[in-house]
């Protein structure tokens, strides 16, 4: 796990100063060794490169694995952030072939696999990356960025110019780079719901994109850029005949591989545990492969017992497995100074109020020597684990004639979540209307461009759901949708962010390709059963998982009480942000909106607390990187 930085171009400027600049603003992402590289690549090398590479030691702690990396013949040189989780058995493959290896480390393994097979070699890739290639003797450089998006890579182009890295302010660095704020991006994220923010590859930044996911582009020597995916997930895969019996193993199988090859590490591995049903699972299948005690990272943001509170199931796991167990607890008193801190670590406004709290447990896994943690996010999207899942499961059995198990299954679920039976009239009306107009999917969540001033009234917020996914149900429609534009992108910038920021590397186990594409093959029937979620997940854990959390029906998620902080602890502050000078210069917000739309909030009268967050962001953003 590291940080990754360059540009190519022809270099007017101190091109040596710049690169380490650019790579030292990354020293959190790899502390433990830095190397650059400049070459040139083109006819008669007319192109100049220059990389540079900060390196977080996990697999093969020697100095073989430094970066830049080239092969034999000095034609291909390769920088990367990430792991390849199968780097052993394609090192295989590549023994075999032909190939031999200076190093135990997965980046020779990439750099091998590359000259073995060219651009198909990242197809074969299981894990997280951001690789940077040059290739001489093709004469172009390579950025690749693995399926899911998990490991950041950003680009800033401009005719003579094209600059890239892990982070946003590492490109700042570069001295072609004009720094303004993407309003477009920023209107989005201050008007609606977080999970219609990172929908597409712009970052907050005006001409800073991402590379995008599951997707590698060649930049050739005249700086022409070719993009190519070299992965999608196929809405054809639903398999109604699967057996449950046959389902449940295989589902066992990839998830225990997955977790398997997410435990390879030359340094201590630890776990994330919430108490929910996806950290759980990870957390004892890693202690059943290790077969020793593992080391957890819990969190605990209110007093409210299964809601903020899910210390209960949390014990029985810790008591299951004799864990060397560690709680954090936050004080919101301090909550702005440690956005602004993590601010500086994000570069960008950060989604939801539970980064803060994870942020908190980061800091604790360092403090405790664990550089490898694993968590359990997209469990949910894979899965069906939210509650409007529910609700697009029974739309498409009345759909599909279901009639009778459409109400056996409403029913359950009425008595599982205490939820008013009314409630599912009104979703079906609901994706009905949505279905002849996909922009309504963005009205569930509150619209908040009122608060806006005049010019922006028309940049109101509106979701990207036109992407050609055509699911023969809404349930996989709406998962897909989940992973792979709303939810999960918005989970995974702030969980690298946080965690990298400590030198941490996080690993998802639940976002295996494998487990993915398996998951999406699944009939509903094997998500949704007898009113619960998660129904294959709980079955293949029989015998793994303490009951009590195997069974356990509510859901809390890691939240934190930020609407009552906003209202009493965090009250003057919020006030004060909210009323300032630098707001008001902004001319982004109507000042006398946002005022009611708190005293609002602080009488309880509605939940801005989402809002609310997200313009502290907004603000505390702007003057890190904008102001004097």
């Amino acid at each position: 796990m590291c940080g990754i930085a360059g540009f190519i171009g022809k270099a007017d400027f101190d091109a040596a100063l710049t690169i380490r600049q650019m790579t030292l603003t990354m020293v959190h992402r790899g502390p433990d060794d830095m190397g650059y590289e400049l070459c040139s690549f083109g006819k008669k090398g007319s192109t100049y490169a220059a990389l540079g590479h900060r390196r977080l030691k996990i697999i093969d702690l020697s100095d073989r694995g430094h970066q830049p990396m080239s092969n034999a013949s000095g034609t291909i040189y390769i920088i990367y952030n990430g792991e390849v989780y199968n780097y052993m058995e394609l090192k295989g493959e590549l023994t075999s072939a032909g190939h031999s290896f200076n190093s135990t480390s997965d980046t020779e393994v990439i750099l091998k696999a590359y000259e073995q097979w060219g651009t198909e070699c990242f197809s074969r890739f299981n894990g997280m990356w951001a690789i940077a290639i040059i290739d001489k003797n093709q004469r172009k450089a390579i950025l690749s960025r693995d399926r899911l998006g998990v490991k950041p890579l950003y680009y800033y182009k401009t005719p003579t110019d094209f600059v890239f890295a892990s982070e946003i302010k590492a490109i700042l660095k570069h001295p072609k780079i004009k720094k303004e704020p993407n309003m477009e991006k920023i209107i989005r994220y201050a008007s609606g719901n977080y999970r219609y923010v990172d929908v597409d590859d712009m970052s907050y930044f005006k001409d800073i994109y991402q590379v995008p996911k599951s997707s590698f582009i060649e930049i050739d020597e005249a700086l022409q850029i070719k993009t190519t995916a070299y992965w999608s997930l196929n809405p054809n895969l639903i398999n109604h005949n699967i057996k449950d019996k046959d389902a449940i193993e295989q589902f066992r199988d990839i998830f225990a591989d997955s977790v398997r090859l997410r435990l390879r590490s030359d340094v201590p591995v630890g776990c994330m545990l919430s108490g929910g049903m996806d950290s759980t699972s990870i957390t004892c299948v890693a202690y059943k492969l290790l077969n020793h005690p593992i080391v957890t990272f819990s969190g605990i943001t209110g007093t409210q017992k299964g809601v903020y509170d899910e210390s209960e199931y949390i014990n029985s796991v810790i008591r299951e497995l004799n864990a060397d167990y560690h709680y954090i607890k936050p004080d919101p008193s301090d909550i702005f100074d440690t956005v602004e801190e993590m601010l500086a670590w994000h570069d960008e406004p950060i989604c939801t109020v539970t980064w803060y709290s994870l942020y908190l447990i980061a800091k604790k896994i360092k403090n405790e020597g664990i550089s490898v943690v694993l968590n359990g996010h997209a469990g949910d999207e894979l899965l069906a684990g939210y509650w409007d899942h529910y609700h697009y499961n029974f739309y498409d059995m009345f759909e599909d004639g279901e009639i009778d198990t459409m109400y056996n299954e409403i029913a359950a679920w009425a008595d599982n979540h205490k939820r008013p039976v009314d409630e599912v009239n009104k979703t079906i009306r609901f994706i009905t209307a949505m279905k002849k107009n996909r922009e309504l999917e963005a009205t569930k969540f509150t619209d908040y461009s009122y608060l806006l001033n005049a010019k922006y009234a028309v940049e109101k917020n509106k979701a990207i759901l036109s992407q050609p996914v055509q699911f023969s149900d809404e349930l996989s429609r709406r998962l897909y949708l989940e992973l792979i534009y709303e939810t999960v992108p918005a989970i995974l910038r702030p969980e690298d962010r946080n965690t990298m920021s400590q030198s941490i590397e996080s690993r998802s186990p639940f976002l295996d390709y494998r487990l993915i594409e398996f998951c999406f093959s699944l009939p509903a029937r094997l998500k949704i059963r007898n009113g619960v979620g998660k129904w294959i997940l709980r079955e293949a854990m029989k015998g793994v998982l303490p009951e009590d959390v195997r069974t356990r029906k509510d859901k809390a998620g890691f939240i934190a009480p930020a609407d009552e902080w906003f209202r009493t602890i965090n009250k003057a502050q919020m006030y004060a942000l909210i009323n300032s000078e630098s707001l008001k210069k902004r001319d982004i917000f109507d000042i006398v909106a946002l005022n009611n739309m708190f005293e609002e909030h602080v009488a309880k009268v509605k939940n801005h607390q989402m809002v609310l967050w997200q313009i502290m962001n907004l603000e505390l953003w702007f003057r890190m990187f904008f102001d004097e």
